[in-house]
């Protein structure tokens, strides 16, 4: 990628203004007005901008226009540029519900990842752990067969109403 000289650096830049939204999202962006379509995919969200990467070796403009889900189009420009990324600051902030749209149309192999880091962030298991233990647990052969576990059932199920119908029988 040409790079120009007017972007500033990532490193130099990190004003977030809210929780950007993970994901993976295949996007065509074009410069505003024009046909030609630049393949990207942005891979964070938020409502004052995105993050997005390029194929090596293309051109970006400083103005790009992007179609969002539910969002439509809109323009964004570029603030910063690394290599194959760069990240964008919208000229209109997006809702919450467009935010939520694109994250519904993201691919799954990105919801997977950030749900697995998220659960792996907060659960710790500890082999140790009691709950964790399974030297008690009933073994296959140990299981009554299914036609007595069904009869069992079927009593335990009944037991109930008879002693409701003696009482009924004893008071009438």
């Amino acid at each position: 990628m040409a790079s120009n000289p007017q972007f500033v650096q990532a490193a130099e830049v990190d004003r977030r203004q809210g929780p950007r939204a993970e994901l993976c999202l295949g996007v065509t962006l074009r410069h505003p007005g024009a046909q030609d379509v630049l393949p990207a995919e942005i891979t964070n969200l938020s409502a004052t901008g995105f993050l997005a990467q390029f194929p090596e070796g293309v051109e970006i403009p400083q103005m790009l226009d992007v179609e969002l889900p539910h969002a439509g189009i809109r323009t964004a420009q570029v603030v910063w540029a690394n290599e194959s990324m760069v990240g964008c600051s919208f000229s209109q902030p997006l809702a919450k519900a467009e935010i939520s749209a694109a994250r519904l149309k993201s691919e799954p192999r990105q919801m997977q990842a950030e749900l697995a880091s998220a659960f792996s962030a907060q659960l710790s298991i500890d082999p140790a752990d009691p709950i964790w233990d399974t030297s008690n647990e009933a073994r296959p052969e140990e299981k009554w067969p299914l036609r007595t576990r069904l009869l069992v059932l079927s009593a335990l199920g009944t037991l109930p109403w008879l002693s409701v119908a003696g009482i009924v029988a004893l008071l009438a």
